[in-house]
Order: C-alpha cells, then structure tokens, then sequence
C-alpha cells in the first residue's frame, strides 16, 4: 500500500515532472519560486519537503556545476505521474 501524497507533494512533484518532461531539471530556488503557497512557505520549508521526497525515493539531487537540479526518479513517475 502506497502512503498518502499531500497536496503540497502532489504540486512539487508536478513542477518537477512537468518541467523535467520540458528537458529543464529545477533547482530549489527555482521550485520555491513556482510553487503556488510560496507567500506561505519559507525556503526552508521547501528544502524539508525536497528532503521528505529525496528520502522516499522519488526525487535525486544532481550537482550540475555550481548548482544542484532536482531530477524526478522512476519511481516517481511510478508515483505521481499518472495520478496528478
């Protein structure tokens, strides 16, 4: 049984899968930056839930030079691709 995604992974997870699907890897500044609740939440409070979804398998960060992108696995493709 798979556990329950929030509405706030269910989004990351879609800027992410969208703009991974574009051929563009999302930094966190950049996430931060397209989620809708970003009046609401802190950068931190999307790094913890980067975090969150790093530990669960479904995101990779990939340093690319100076900065690290936030590339999608396929086990969230698995996840959240079908059922955004």
């Amino acid at each position: 049984m798979k556990p329950r995604r929030t509405e706030k992974q269910k989004e990351i997870m879609g800027l992410i899968l969208r703009s991974a699907g574009e051929g563009k890897f999302l930094t966190q500044k950049e996430l931060h930056e397209a989620v809708s609740y970003k009046d609401a939440a802190s950068y931190g409070a999307i790094r913890i839930s980067i975090n969150f979804l790093v530990n669960q398998g479904m995101l990779e960060k990939v340093r690319a030079g100076r900065i690290v992108e936030l590339r999608p696995t396929e086990r969230a493709y698995d996840w959240f691709r079908l059922r955004i």
